[in-house]
């Protein structure tokens, strides 16, 4: 299906080129900042990258992933999730995919559980405040539970990266109600 533009007009010849516009000059290497992996007390295979605002007068710009710095996991699926104030998408993990949360918007609370068999961090539980006070990608590897809650005074948005397209004859997805009782946290607190 073709979208139409808003608003479509004729209008009279430009004096103006392509050669016209001025490149921009070259700026000092904008590096992402550093990630941290296996710090004390983060699950294992967790990783957060804080993300650094270029700024000027017309706004911010916030790089996400680039593989300017380096091999980065594929990028084969973006999508971004609005959360209404106070929603909650819990309890979830991935049996294949690593997630790949972009918090840069708004102010949520991301809890995850780990409970792999096999895990340093066995029956650790993490929770990270981020968003536009602290804008972070958050790197959640397979079988480790997460959820998201909005806590922010307003609606927001954030983005995933997830390193596998959905598919939806197969979805990457397992469930479990965000009030089991099982997991040692409440999102009503």
């Amino acid at each position: 299906m073709m979208v139409a533009p808003i608003r479509s007009v004729v209008i009279a010849p430009l004096d103006l080129d392509l050669a016209d516009f001025q490149p921009d000059a070259p700026r000092p290497h904008l590096a992402l900042m550093p990630e941290t992996a296996c710090e004390p007390g983060v699950i294992h295979g967790v990783v957060t990258r804080a993300l650094a605002a270029h700024t000027d007068r017309r706004g911010s710009l916030l790089e996400l992933l680039t593989t300017r710095d380096g091999p980065i996991e594929p990028i084969v699926h973006v999508y971004q999730v609005s959360a209404e104030i106070g929603s909650v998408r819990a309890w979830v993990y991935h049996r294949r995919q690593v997630d790949r949360l972009a918090f840069t918007q708004g102010r949520f609370r991301i809890v995850l559980c780990d409970i792999r068999r096999d895990s340093p961090t066995r029956n650790m539980l993490n929770v990270f405040v981020l968003g536009h006070e602290r804008p972070t990608v958050l790197r959640i590897p397979p079988y480790v539970i997460h959820g998201v809650q909005n806590i922010g005074s307003e609606a927001a948005g954030f983005v995933n990266m997830p390193t596998m397209p959905y598919r939806a004859d197969d979805p990457d997805k397992c469930r479990l109600d965000p009030g089991d009782k099982r997991i040692p946290f409440s999102f009503d607190e």
